[in-house]
């Protein structure tokens, strides 16, 4: 999972020259990157809060995606890095990717939606723990070394 996170990093790095990356000749359709980051995300989360779901259902994350979406990882690289070249659509992709997590939150009952189409975390009318104000400021002279 780290490798492939590191995969990602590097084609969004190697992106952002000035010349966009070549058309591949096998480029995946735009909505199934999209479904495929948001698979990839969700996969990262389980494999940070929760690795043992993952290990005791054997699921390997790499393999997972490549057999769920009959593709391998040189096709899936050059669509990334294809898609990744132009900043504004792969904004909006992940922009989809980040809406979908969130209605899968309210889904889950982990957010609840607000009046205007807002989220509120917790279901708490104050949106969210409350946080106290700093009574003391700490001055340089205040400092021990």
């Amino acid at each position: 999972m780290k490798k492939l996170a590191c995969l990602f990093l590097s084609l969004l790095l190697f992106s952002c020259g000035e010349q966009a990356a070549e058309k591949p000749k096998n480029l995946l359709p735009e909505d199934k990157m999209v479904n495929m980051l948001y698979d990839i995300t969700m996969l990262q989360a389980i494999n940070s809060f929760k690795p043992q779901v993952l290990d005791s259902n054997k699921v390997e994350a790499k393999n997972y995606i490549y057999k769920k979406y009959k593709t391998d990882s040189l096709t899936f690289a050059q669509s990334h890095t294809y898609y990744a070249s132009d900043l504004d659509r792969y904004g909006k992709m992940q922009k989809k990717v980040a809406d979908r997590i969130e209605k899968d939150k309210v889904k889950a009952g982990i957010i609840k939606k607000g009046a205007e189409g807002t989220t509120v975390k917790g279901g708490s009318s104050s949106g969210g723990p409350k946080i106290r104000p700093r009574t003391r400021t700490v001055n340089a002279s205040d400092k021990t070394d």
